[in-house]
């Protein structure tokens, strides 16, 4: 007898999401469809072995087509008469839910059949599969962490990441979770609003109008939304945007908010309401002022998330207030996370290290239920975060009526890392400090040379750490620090290959096979470096 059975339960509707126990009825002829002839001998008879067993195994409790998630538990009692079978169930209380679209793409592992109508139609199988096994699987996906950081009990969440691990995936994870889409794929409308989010999609709500035939009047346009009019119109925050914006980029740098009338349907009635579909630069001051210019990339992105931050910074301020009847506002009174992905990244580091200060000071300061989760790819904003949110903040602090608001084992930190199977790891971090981004780096170049899963990129993390160690040690020159040929002088060769290999002119190359000697070369630098420069003590302290 097999020990890696489990009942699989597909209901005709979610009848199983009333709470986490109760009790169903199914048709004799529904039990054991879909049900390999090997498993039905052992459970078919329904005697009191056959119902003992079918009792103890795991189950998932699944609607058909997926419309509601799916459940783990247990058959807790099975009454069985001629023509049904009523069954008492309990969910697991410790087991996330399996998110809409787990069992198919896993039909093959859970052993449902990908034919034959069994996604659409209520029955009780019996499969061959170690559920227990399965699950942890789903753990280490994105939908799986995401269940993790959503039942955390924790104020905020930082995560660090290399680029290209699965941040934006993993924010869109969480807000499926809290905002579920509907079977079409289109967002359910939320209201009340549960989930703030800024990531790569936040971007895409803006676009240029470069003015291509006469080249004069470029504008930013902002796509139809209600959370720029709301700051905007409702909330009149268009000077705090301009002052966070000016803060990251130059007082001399100023955007225009160019308000449009819009005819609107409220109650039934048409009304003209004002809204804010495009934003000019101008550059100077005074009658030395130049208009309509076209600002940077790395600027825009400045731009963009100075009116986030803007919004959450009021966001926080109303919900403040604990009486929510006396709140200015109560479309955010039922909002639980805020996920900020990567802020602008191409901020120098010292408006970085300001922009993670403000950051963290806002999140200590938040007095409400509100939680946050941060991820980067930025060493340094990671580090200076690490070290704010492990810092307590006190309101009132230079009074005798000061009160703890924020304790630093309300945070917690992590590194999300992705495998070579495609599954990804969230490992907690210490609170008492942060990684050093150089070491981190090693540690990924070791892993990748014991696994012979070296990759073009992997000598951009080399010379990373080589340009580390020269500013380190007072080289002028990473090169510096490579082997020497017989006659002193520095191995051609081993430079040019970490030349070549980490400025490659497209992003494919990044991930092209090597040559086995280019393989070996970086092993054999990557061991040069511990065992000259002091690696291997280092790690030993840092372990």
């Amino acid at each position: 007898m097999s020990d890696n059975f489990y009942n699989l339960i597909m209901a005709t509707v979610p009848e199983f999401y009333s709470g986490n126990e109760g009790e169903f009825t199914i048709p004799k002829d529904r039990f054991l469809q879909y049900t390999e002839d090997h498993i039905k001998e052992e459970f078919q008879s329904l005697d009191e072995d056959a119902i003992a067993r079918l009792k103890s195994l795991p189950a998932i409790f699944a609607t058909e087509d997926e419309v509601a998630d799916a459940r783990i538990g247990k058959i807790t009692d099975i009454t069985v008469s001629s023509h049904a079978l009523r069954a008492k169930y309990k969910f697991d209380e410790d087991r996330y839910q399996l998110t809409g679209g787990v069992l198919k793409e896993n039909w093959q592992k859970l052993g449902i059949k990908e034919s034959g109508y069994e996604f659409h139609r209520g029955h009780w199988g019996v499969k061959e599969c170690d559920l227990a096994d399965f699950y942890e699987e789903y753990l280490k996906s994105l939908t799986g962490i995401a269940h993790k950081l959503k039942s955390a009990d924790k104020k905020v969440q930082l995560i660090y990441a290399f680029n290209g691990t699965g941040k934006t995936r993993l924010s869109r994870a969480l807000k499926d979770l809290i905002a579920p889409k509907t079977e079409e794929g289109a967002a359910i409308q939320e209201r009340p609003l549960k989930v703030l989010y800024y990531d790569a999609f936040t971007e895409d709500l803006f676009y240029w109008d470069n003015d291509l035939e006469n080249d004069n009047e470029r504008k930013l346009k902002i796509q139809p939304n209600s959370f720029t009019d709301w700051i905007l119109r409702d909330q009149g925050q268009d000077q705090n945007i301009i002052t966070n914006f000016q803060r990251y980029t130059s007082r001399n740098l100023t955007p225009s908010f160019i308000p449009e009338d819009k005819e609107v349907v409220q109650n039934g009635k048409r009304v003209i309401t004002q809204t804010y579909p495009k934003v000019t630069f101008s550059f100077g001051s005074g009658s030395e002022s130049i208009d309509n210019i076209k600002i940077s990339k790395g600027e825009e992105s400045n731009f963009i998330w100075s009116i986030f931050f803007t919004m959450l910074e009021e966001v926080v301020g109303i919900l403040q207030e604990p009486d929510i009847s006396k709140r200015d506002d109560n479309q955010f009174d039922q909002l639980e996370y805020v996920f900020i992905d990567d802020p602008v990244s191409s901020l120098d580091d010292n408006h970085l290290i300001e922009l993670a200060v403000n950051i963290a000071g806002l999140v200590k300061s938040s007095e409400s239920d509100l939680k946050f989760i941060i991820t980067t790819h930025n060493p340094l904003f990671y580090n200076v975060l690490h070290n704010e949110l492990g810092t307590k903040l006190y309101k009132n602090p230079d009074t005798e009526y000061q009160t703890l608001i924020y304790k630093p084992n309300k945070s917690a930190k992590y590194r999300l890392s992705k495998k070579a199977d495609g599954s990804f790891d969230l490992d907690e971090q210490s609170n008492d400090a942060p990684f050093s981004y150089h070491l981190l780096l090693l540690s990924e170049l070791k892993k990748a040379i014991d696994s012979d899963q070296v990759k073009k990129y992997h000598f951009n993390y080399l010379r990373n750490i080589l340009e580390k160690t020269a500013t380190f040690l007072g080289y002028k020159r990473w090169g510096d620090l490579l082997p020497k040929t017989d006659d002193g002088k520095a191995n051609p060769y081993e430079a040019r290959i970490i030349n070549f290999s980490s400025h490659s002119a497209h992003s494919g190359e990044e991930v092209a096979e090597l040559v086995e000697n280019d393989k070996e070369e970086l092993g054999k630098l990557v061991n040069y470096l511990i065992s000259h420069y002091g690696f291997s003590k280092q790690e030993e302290e840092n372990g």
